[in-house]
């Protein structure tokens, strides 16, 4: 009898150990930089350029804020 234990504690031990690595968690997807992020970045980039022009051509009040408005939403 303790042989047919020995062989039924076997098996279940097998079969626990086969279902962990069933459960196991998959690795995440690569992860790429969405058009969003980029699309945010490039703003960024666009408003830092259009900033550094208008202290270049030294605007102030009114004109710069019409400037940056009209650099910034040039394409």
């Amino acid at each position: 009898m303790s042989r047919c234990g020995c062989a039924v504690g076997a098996v279940v031990l097998a079969g626990t150990l086969s279902l962990g690595v069933a459960f196991a968690q998959t690795p995440a997807p690569a992860t790429t930089p969405t058009p969003a992020a980029s699309d945010k970045a490039a703003a960024k980039q666009k408003k830092a350029d259009c900033t550094k022009q208008a202290k270049e051509q030294k605007m102030t009040g009114a004109a710069r804020t019409k400037f940056m408005k009209e650099c910034t939403s040039k394409k």
